[in-house]
C-alpha cells in the first residue's frame, strides 16, 4: 500500500503565506495541538511548517517556522513501510507532510498508519469441493469447462443464463452442440470457431466477441489448460457485453450527429476542407535529446481540436459563464472556428523522430495568418480578429493597442485552446468545471497522474490559485458526459 492512498488531503485552513502574523497562526491551530500549519510561497510550493508550541512574545513566523529541510516528509508514492520507519525517527510528528516534487499535496496522520504485520487468519471451515460448487454457482461470469476431446464437462448456471441453455442437457455432450448457441449454422462454427484449433494444438489462448442467435454481444475468453504439454481442458469464460456495445453504437451515433451539427456552423465547405486538411500528432518528448517521436497521426486533427474546443465551450456556456460581463458567446464561437484557418502542419510519419522547434512554424505565425483571412475571406468583426490574431500571444506581451476588455475573452479563448488541444493531441480528459462568481475552477487529467492540474482562475483578473487536490482521477459514470476525452 502506498501513502497516496491513505494520506489525508491538505486543509486549505491550515496552508499559510510567510508573511501571516503569529496571533493568526495560533487561530489557525486551535483546533488540532498535533497539526501543523503548511507555509508555501506565492506559487505554493512548498516552504516548511509551524506547529503548536510555547511561543515567545515578538517571534515571527520566520522565527518560529521549521524549514522543509527539518521537516520530516514523504513522498506519495512510498510505501507505508517506510512511513513507519519516518514515524519511528520522528516520534514527535504525529501528523507528517506529502509532499510531491516541491508541492504540498497531503498530510500523513500517523495513527492512521495500519499495524505491520497481518492478523492471523482463522481455520475456514468450509471443505474445498463446496466452496469451488459455490463459487461457480455464484460467478457473474460464464463458465465452461471442455474435456482434451471437447466434451462438456462443466457450464455454470451464468454461462447457461448467456447462451439460453440448459446446463445439465449439455454435460457430457460435444461442444459442437453448445456452438449451436453462438453461430447461426455449422459451417461459421466450423470456420470461425476458436475452440477446435485448441483441441488440435493449433492456438493456446484467443479472445473474440460474438453476436450470439439469441441477439447478445458475448466477449469469450478461450484458453488451453495443460500439464506440462498436455492438453488437459480447455477453458472458456464469457461474458455479456449487449449494454456496453449498445452504450458504445450510441455514443458513436451522438458524435456524428454533434459532427453533423458542427459542419452547419462553417460559413462554406473551403472551411471544412481546410480544418479537415490539417494533420495533428500524438508524440513523446525526449527533454535529453530536445527530440519527440510521433506515436499516433490524426489526419483532420485540426477538425477534431476545433470541435472538442467548442465542446468545452458548451460546457462552460450551460455553466452560466457567458453571462458573465466582459464575455461574448458568439464573439468566442466564431474566433474559435477560424482560429486556426491558416495553420500549415508538416506531414510526419507514425514512428518518426523530430525536434518540435524546427518542424512545426511558430504559432504566433499561423495565428496572424488565420486572422488575416478570416477578415479577408469572411468579414470577421474587429473583436474576432483580435482574438484570433493574439490567441497564441501572452497576455504580457500584448501590443498596446489591444482592447483592454477583450484580455477576459481572449483568457478564455487561450484556456479553451489548451484544453482541445490536450483532449486531441495528449489523450487527457477534462472537467467537471466548476463557476462560483467570477472564478472558474478547472481540472485537467492526464496519462501520467502526475501531471493532473486543478486550479482556480479569476477570469477577470486572471489569477490562477493551484488547488491541493488528493489523486485527482476523472469523474466516473454519471459524470462521464462532462469528463470524457471528446472525440479523438
Amino acid at each position: 500500500m502506498r501513502v497516496g492512498f491513505i494520506m489525508e488531503e491538505p486543509d486549505p485552513a491550515l496552508v499559510t503565506e510567510p508573511d501571516t502574523p503569529v496571533d493568526v497562526l495560533a487561530w489557525m491551530l486551535r483546533r488540532d495541538a498535533g497539526s501543523f500549519v503548511a507555509v508555501v510561497d506565492s506559487e505554493r510550493q512548498w516552504l516548511g511548517a509551524v506547529r503548536a508550541k510555547n511561543w515567545r512574545p515578538g517571534q515571527t513566523l520566520q522565527d518560529i517556522m521549521t524549514p522543509k529541510e527539518r521537516v520530516p516528509q514523504l513522498d506519495p508514492d512510498d510505501t507505508l513501510d517506510a512511513a513507519r520507519r519516518l514515524a519511528a525517527r520522528f516520534e514527535d510528528w504525529p501528523i507528517i507532510p506529502v509532499i510531491r516534487g516541491t508541492t504540498l499535496v497531503g498530510a500523513l496522520r500517523v495513527a492512521d498508519l495500519p499495524d505491520e504485520a497481518p492478523t492471523p487468519l482463522p481455520d475456514w471451515s468450509v471443505p474445498v469441493e463446496v466452496l469451488q460448487q459455490q463459487l461457480v454457482a455464484a460467478m457473474f461470469s460464464g463458465l465452461l469447462l471442455l474435456d482434451p476431446e471437447g466434451r462438456v464437462r462443466l457450464l455454470n448456471p451464468r454461462g447457461g443464463e448467456i447462451l439460453g441453455a440448459d446446463p445439465a442437457a449439455l454435460l457430457g455432450r460435444p461442444y459442437a452442440e453448445v456452438a449451436q448457441y453462438m453461430f447461426p449454422h455449422m459451417s461459421q462454427y466450423l470456420s470461425q470457431s476458436v475452440v477446435p484449433r485448441v483441441l488440435a494444438n493449433k492456438v493456446e489462448r484467443q479472445t473474440v466477441t460474438l453476436p450470439l442467435v439469441n441477439g447478445r454481444d458475448v466477449l469469450f475468453h478461450v484458453s488451453a489448460v495443460r500439464d506440462q504439454r498436455r492438453l488437459v481442458a480447455v477453458l472458456i469464460t464469457f461474458a455479456d457485453v449487449t449494454q456496453l456495445h449498445e452504450a458504445e453504437r450510441r455514443a458513436r451515433h451522438e458524435a456524428e450527429e454533434a459532427e453533423k451539427a458542427f459542419g452547419l456552423t462553417l460559413p462554406n465547405s473551403k472551411v471544412e476542407a481546410k480544418l479537415k486538411s490539417s494533420p495533428e500528432f500524438q508524440d513523446i518528448f525526449d527533454a535529453a535529446s530536445g527530440t519527440a517521436t510521433v506515436t499516433a497521426v490524426i489526419p483532420d486533427g485540426t477538425y477534431r481540436h476545433v470541435i472538442n474546443g467548442l465542446r468545452i465551450m458548451a460546457e462552460l456556456n450551460t455553466l452560466g459563464l457567458f453571462q458573465l460581463v466582459g464575455l461574448d458567446k458568439d464573439t468566442l464561437v466564431s474566433a474559435f472556428i477560424f482560429h486556426d484557418l491558416g495553420k500549415e502542419q508538416p506531414r510526419l510519419a507514425l514512428g518518426q523522430k523530430f525536434r518540435p522547434a524546427d518542424t512545426f512554424e511558430p504559432s504566433r505565425r499561423h495565428a496572424e495568418r488565420s486572422a488575416d483571412w478570416a477578415v479577408k475571406y469572411y468579414h470577421v468583426p474587429d473583436d474576432v480578429a483580435a482574438l484570433i490574431r493574439h490567441h497564441h500571444t501572452p497576455l504580457a506581451d500584448l501590443p498596446a493597442e489591444f482592447p483592454t476588455a477583450l484580455i477576459p475573452m481572449l483568457r478564455i479563448m487561450q484556456l479553451v485552446d489548451g484544453l482541445s488541444a490536450g483532449l486531441t493531441r495528449r489523450l487527457s480528459a477534462v472537467g467537471p468545471f466548476q463557476l462560483e462568481g467570477t472564478s472558474l475552477t478547472v481540472r485537467e487529467y492526464n496519462r501520467d497522474a502526475r501531471y493532473h492540474r486543478s486550479y482556480r482562475l479569476a477570469v477577470l483578473s486572471g489569477r490562477e490559485q493551484i488547488l491541493h487536490e488528493l489523486n485527482p482521477d476523472p469523474p466516473l459514470l454519471g459524470d462521464l458526459e462532462r469528463a470524457r476525452p471528446v472525440m479523438r
